[in-house]
Protein backbone atom coordinates (compact mmCIF):
# COMPACT_ATOMS: atom_id res chain seq x y z
CA UNK A 1 0.00 0.00 0.00
CA UNK A 2 1.59 3.36 -1.23
CA UNK A 3 1.62 6.07 1.84
CA UNK A 4 -0.41 8.75 1.15
CA UNK A 5 1.92 12.71 1.63
CA UNK A 6 -1.14 14.30 4.20
CA UNK A 7 -2.28 17.79 3.62
CA UNK A 8 -2.37 20.00 6.44
CA UNK A 9 -4.31 23.09 6.09
CA UNK A 10 -1.96 25.76 7.04
CA UNK A 11 -3.91 28.32 9.46
CA UNK A 12 -7.27 26.88 8.02
CA UNK A 13 -7.61 27.96 4.58
CA UNK A 14 -5.69 31.30 4.84
CA UNK A 15 -5.67 31.65 0.30
CA UNK A 16 -9.79 32.20 1.04
CA UNK A 17 -10.18 33.72 4.22
CA UNK A 18 -8.69 35.36 7.32
CA UNK A 19 -6.32 32.90 8.74
CA UNK A 20 -6.54 30.75 11.97
CA UNK A 21 -10.65 32.38 12.17
CA UNK A 22 -13.80 30.30 12.26
CA UNK A 23 -14.27 31.08 8.39
CA UNK A 24 -10.74 29.80 7.30
CA UNK A 25 -10.87 26.59 9.17
CA UNK A 26 -14.71 25.83 7.88
CA UNK A 27 -13.21 26.41 4.11
CA UNK A 28 -10.47 24.27 4.81
CA UNK A 29 -12.64 21.24 5.88
CA UNK A 30 -14.37 21.30 2.65
CA UNK A 31 -11.76 19.74 0.83
CA UNK A 32 -10.88 17.02 3.67
CA UNK A 33 -7.38 18.31 4.43
CA UNK A 34 -5.61 15.36 6.69
CA UNK A 35 -5.14 17.68 9.13
CA UNK A 36 -6.03 21.26 10.43
CA UNK A 37 -3.34 23.21 11.40
CA UNK A 38 -3.47 26.38 13.61
CA UNK A 39 -1.79 28.48 16.96
CA UNK A 40 -1.82 29.41 20.06
CA UNK A 41 -1.20 32.21 22.30
CA UNK A 42 -2.45 33.77 25.54
CA UNK A 43 -3.94 37.14 26.99
CA UNK A 44 -2.87 39.27 29.86
CA UNK A 45 -5.95 37.70 31.51
CA UNK A 46 -5.05 34.18 31.34
CA UNK A 47 -7.43 33.11 27.84
CA UNK A 48 -5.70 31.20 25.15
CA UNK A 49 -7.07 32.85 22.09
CA UNK A 50 -6.35 31.20 18.35
CA UNK A 51 -3.75 33.65 16.19
CA UNK A 52 -0.39 33.04 14.50
CA UNK A 53 1.50 36.40 15.41
CA UNK A 54 2.58 37.78 18.66
CA UNK A 55 1.08 41.01 17.94
CA UNK A 56 -2.30 41.71 16.11
CA UNK A 57 -1.32 44.35 13.73
CA UNK A 58 -0.63 41.81 10.76
CA UNK A 59 -4.03 40.61 10.95
CA UNK A 60 -6.54 42.82 12.50
CA UNK A 61 -7.42 46.81 12.84
CA UNK A 62 -5.56 46.54 16.42
CA UNK A 63 -1.75 46.86 17.04
CA UNK A 64 0.14 45.12 20.17
CA UNK A 65 0.94 42.02 21.62
CA UNK A 66 -1.36 39.69 22.35
CA UNK A 67 0.42 39.06 26.04
CA UNK A 68 -0.37 42.73 26.88
CA UNK A 69 -4.16 42.32 25.91
CA UNK A 70 -7.00 40.90 27.71
CA UNK A 71 -9.63 38.91 26.06
CA UNK A 72 -12.00 41.61 25.94
CA UNK A 73 -9.84 43.91 23.77
CA UNK A 74 -8.70 41.13 21.41
CA UNK A 75 -12.27 40.27 20.29
CA UNK A 76 -13.44 44.03 20.16
CA UNK A 77 -10.81 43.66 17.00
CA UNK A 78 -11.59 42.87 13.34
CA UNK A 79 -10.15 40.20 12.03
CA UNK A 80 -11.51 40.55 8.61
CA UNK A 81 -10.80 43.60 7.46
CA UNK A 82 -7.14 42.68 6.22
CA UNK A 83 -8.56 40.33 3.90
CA UNK A 84 -9.99 41.30 0.11
CA UNK A 85 -12.73 40.96 0.02
CA UNK A 86 -13.05 41.93 3.41
CA UNK A 87 -15.53 39.78 5.87
CA UNK A 88 -18.12 41.14 8.24
CA UNK A 89 -17.49 40.18 11.82
CA UNK A 90 -14.89 38.27 12.14
CA UNK A 91 -13.03 38.35 15.26
CA UNK A 92 -10.20 36.04 16.54
CA UNK A 93 -11.59 33.09 18.44
CA UNK A 94 -10.79 31.92 21.61
CA UNK A 95 -9.16 28.50 21.78
CA UNK A 96 -12.86 27.26 23.58
CA UNK A 97 -14.91 28.60 20.49
CA UNK A 98 -12.17 26.80 18.20
CA UNK A 99 -12.46 23.29 20.21
CA UNK A 100 -16.54 24.02 20.04
CA UNK A 101 -16.19 24.25 16.20
CA UNK A 102 -14.67 21.38 15.59
CA UNK A 103 -17.10 19.70 18.14
CA UNK A 104 -19.96 20.94 16.03
CA UNK A 105 -18.47 20.17 12.81
CA UNK A 106 -18.01 16.48 13.85
CA UNK A 107 -14.24 17.09 13.11
CA UNK A 108 -12.80 13.67 12.47
CA UNK A 109 -8.99 14.42 11.09
CA UNK A 110 -5.76 15.56 12.87
CA UNK A 111 -5.41 19.07 14.78
CA UNK A 112 -1.84 20.23 14.10
CA UNK A 113 -1.42 22.68 17.20
CA UNK A 114 1.28 24.89 17.55
CA UNK A 115 2.30 26.78 20.53
CA UNK A 116 3.33 29.57 20.11
CA UNK A 117 6.20 30.21 22.57
CA UNK A 118 8.98 30.88 20.34
CA UNK A 119 9.32 34.53 21.04
CA UNK A 120 7.07 35.31 24.02
CA UNK A 121 7.16 33.54 27.35
CA UNK A 122 3.45 32.14 27.97
CA UNK A 123 4.63 30.04 31.43
CA UNK A 124 2.46 27.15 31.82
CA UNK A 125 0.49 27.12 28.65
CA UNK A 126 1.72 23.68 27.87
CA UNK A 127 -0.58 22.51 30.78
CA UNK A 128 -3.57 24.97 29.81
CA UNK A 129 -3.72 23.49 26.57
CA UNK A 130 -3.36 19.94 27.00
CA UNK A 131 -5.91 20.51 30.39
CA UNK A 132 -8.19 22.49 27.94
CA UNK A 133 -7.86 19.31 25.32
CA UNK A 134 -8.71 17.13 27.38
CA UNK A 135 -11.92 18.88 28.91
CA UNK A 136 -13.29 18.49 25.60
CA UNK A 137 -12.18 15.00 25.33
CA UNK A 138 -12.11 14.83 21.60
CA UNK A 139 -12.28 11.93 19.07
CA UNK A 140 -9.96 13.34 16.51
CA UNK A 141 -6.10 13.07 17.10
CA UNK A 142 -3.96 16.01 18.41
CA UNK A 143 -0.60 16.81 17.42
CA UNK A 144 1.39 19.47 19.11
CA UNK A 145 4.28 21.39 17.32
CA UNK A 146 6.82 23.95 18.67
CA UNK A 147 9.86 25.89 17.31
CA UNK A 148 10.76 25.84 21.17
CA UNK A 149 11.80 22.32 22.23
CA UNK A 150 11.63 23.22 25.87
CA UNK A 151 7.51 23.18 25.26
CA UNK A 152 7.89 20.06 23.45
CA UNK A 153 9.79 18.72 26.18
CA UNK A 154 7.53 19.82 29.21
CA UNK A 155 4.33 18.54 26.43
CA UNK A 156 6.13 15.08 26.81
CA UNK A 157 6.53 14.81 30.79
CA UNK A 158 3.06 16.38 30.69
CA UNK A 159 1.47 13.67 28.40
CA UNK A 160 4.28 10.55 27.68
CA UNK A 161 2.23 9.35 24.94
CA UNK A 162 1.62 12.72 22.83
CA UNK A 163 2.24 13.15 19.26
CA UNK A 164 4.53 15.55 19.15
CA UNK A 165 6.50 17.52 16.42
CA UNK A 166 9.92 19.71 16.19
CA UNK A 167 9.42 22.97 14.04
CA UNK A 168 13.25 23.43 12.56
CA UNK A 169 14.25 25.34 9.42
CA UNK A 170 16.49 22.11 9.03
CA UNK A 171 16.77 18.82 11.22
CA UNK A 172 20.54 19.51 12.48
CA UNK A 173 22.44 16.79 13.94
CA UNK A 174 21.30 17.43 17.32
CA UNK A 175 17.36 17.88 16.39
CA UNK A 176 18.21 14.40 15.08
CA UNK A 177 19.41 13.43 18.58
CA UNK A 178 16.46 14.88 20.82
CA UNK A 179 14.27 12.92 18.53
CA UNK A 180 15.95 10.32 19.11
CA UNK A 181 16.21 10.66 22.59
CA UNK A 182 12.26 10.66 22.54
CA UNK A 183 11.22 14.48 22.88
CA UNK A 184 9.58 14.62 19.94
CA UNK A 185 8.36 11.91 17.23
CA UNK A 186 8.64 14.17 13.99
CA UNK A 187 10.47 16.83 12.01
CA UNK A 188 9.15 19.75 9.99
CA UNK A 189 11.28 21.55 8.12
CA UNK A 190 11.32 24.71 6.12
CA UNK A 191 10.28 23.27 2.24
CA UNK A 192 12.55 26.59 1.07
CA UNK A 193 16.28 24.37 2.54
CA UNK A 194 14.55 21.43 1.91
CA UNK A 195 14.60 22.09 -1.48
CA UNK A 196 18.08 22.69 -1.96
CA UNK A 197 18.76 19.27 -0.32
CA UNK A 198 20.39 16.13 -2.26
CA UNK A 199 18.11 13.16 -3.24
CA UNK A 200 19.16 11.45 0.40
CA UNK A 201 16.68 13.64 2.06
CA UNK A 202 13.78 12.93 -0.36
CA UNK A 203 13.32 9.48 0.31
CA UNK A 204 9.72 8.38 1.70
CA UNK A 205 10.29 9.76 5.28
CA UNK A 206 7.72 8.02 8.31
CA UNK A 207 8.69 11.23 10.41
CA UNK A 208 9.85 14.25 8.04
CA UNK A 209 6.79 16.90 7.27
CA UNK A 210 7.84 20.14 5.35
CA UNK A 211 6.25 23.56 5.25
CA UNK A 212 4.82 26.20 3.60
CA UNK A 213 4.60 24.58 0.35
CA UNK A 214 2.46 26.49 -1.67
CA UNK A 215 4.43 26.72 -4.76
CA UNK A 216 2.98 23.76 -7.45
CA UNK A 217 6.48 22.74 -8.71
CA UNK A 218 7.45 21.83 -5.21
CA UNK A 219 4.00 20.41 -4.04
CA UNK A 220 4.83 17.51 -7.24
CA UNK A 221 8.33 16.71 -5.67
CA UNK A 222 6.74 16.52 -2.63
CA UNK A 223 3.98 13.93 -3.75
CA UNK A 224 6.25 11.95 -5.67
CA UNK A 225 8.64 11.84 -3.22
CA UNK A 226 6.61 10.37 -0.67
CA UNK A 227 7.42 12.81 2.55
CA UNK A 228 4.97 12.12 5.68
CA UNK A 229 3.07 15.40 5.03
CA UNK A 230 3.71 18.98 3.81
CA UNK A 231 2.02 22.28 5.63
CA UNK A 232 0.17 24.15 3.22
CA UNK A 233 -2.10 27.62 2.10
CA UNK A 234 -3.31 25.99 -0.72
CA UNK A 235 -5.41 23.39 0.25
CA UNK A 236 -7.16 23.09 -3.08
CA UNK A 237 -3.90 22.66 -5.43
CA UNK A 238 -2.47 20.42 -3.46
CA UNK A 239 -5.56 18.11 -2.96
CA UNK A 240 -6.17 18.56 -6.69
CA UNK A 241 -2.17 17.30 -7.03
CA UNK A 242 -2.00 14.87 -4.53
CA UNK A 243 -5.08 13.11 -6.68
CA UNK A 244 -3.28 13.26 -9.93
CA UNK A 245 0.37 11.80 -8.13
CA UNK A 246 -0.98 9.51 -5.66
CA UNK A 247 -4.64 8.44 -6.10
CA UNK A 248 -7.59 9.60 -3.75
CA UNK A 249 -7.44 7.56 -0.59
CA UNK A 250 -5.99 9.50 2.52
CA UNK A 251 -2.85 7.94 4.35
Amino acid sequence: MTIKTQIIAHRGYRAVAPENTLPAFEAALAYQPDMLEMDVHRTLDGHLVVIHDEKVDRTTNGTGFVKDMTLAEIKSLDAGIYKEPKMVGVTIPTFDEFLTFLRAQKFDQTLMLEIKTDHVSYPGIEKEILDKIDTYQPEYHVLYQSFNLNSLKIVRQLQPKADIAALVYWATPSVYWLKWRGVFDYIHSDIRILKNKPRIFWRPNVHMRTWTVDNEADMRRVFKAGLRGMITNKVALATKIRREIQGDEHD
